[in-house]
């Protein structure tokens, strides 16, 4: 092989490495702990506006625990992390046409998420829970199964589960309805507690 085009090889694999560094040398996640319970529709006043009358339906609700560790190189424990998904799953009472579990999904960007111990939240509404369940007033005892996976440009870092392995990869045993878990600010809870939580990517 010429020389030249041996070194600008050896640059533009250089050139890669240095632009797709594994985002496991970057940010560790650890101690991911998801907690899955009923939440009611909030109650919230306004002004100067014409009111409605509604009933508060039960929304579920999982808010994963975890803590973020970042290499010095980016800030370390002073720093925030651009963006991180998380994969929600949650297998129900349901099954479907085939007999197969329904497991309702959904994937979520936080971003801007700091070094230290952090909160997740998502939701699954009433009206997405009537579609999975295929009935009314389904909650939490509706929930068999969690998973919430962690990942950072595409490689998983951690996780939870309430059942051994990637049981949701299952095909022969669960069918995925995702886009049903979505994040706070698509909920009326948006408003609600401040700085607890880690933002979402509003897209």
């Amino acid at each position: 092989m010429n020389k030249a085009i041996l070194l600008t090889c050896l640059s533009s694999l250089a050139l890669t490495m240095l632009f797709a560094q594994d985002a496991s040398q970057e940010i560790r996640v650890k101690k991911v702990k998801a907690t899955v319970a009923p939440q009611m529709t909030p109650n919230i006043q306004a002004q100067f506006v014409t009111e409605k009358r509604w009933k508060p339906k039960t929304w579920i609700e999982i808010d994963t625990e975890f803590e973020v560790e970042l290499a010095k190189a980016l800030g370390g424990e002073l720093a925030a992390y651009g963006a991180l998904e998380f994969k929600y799953y949650l297998a129900t009472t349901a099954r479907d046409k085939e007999g197969k579990t329904i497991v309702m999904s959904g994937s979520i960007n936080y971003t801007n998420v700091p070094a230290g111990d952090n909160h997740a939240l998502a939701y699954v509404s009433p009206s997405a829970l009537r579609r999975a369940l295929s009935k009314e007033d389904g909650g939490k005892n509706d929930v068999i199964a969690y998973a919430v996976a962690v990942s950072a440009g595409g490689t998983l870092l951690a996780g939870d589960s309430s059942q051994n392995g990637r049981w949701w990869e299952d095909t022969a045993k669960f069918s995925i309805m995702d886009g049903l878990v979505v994040a706070k600010g698509k909920t009326p809870f948006s408003v609600l507690w401040g700085d607890y939580d880690v933002q979402a990517d509003s897209k």
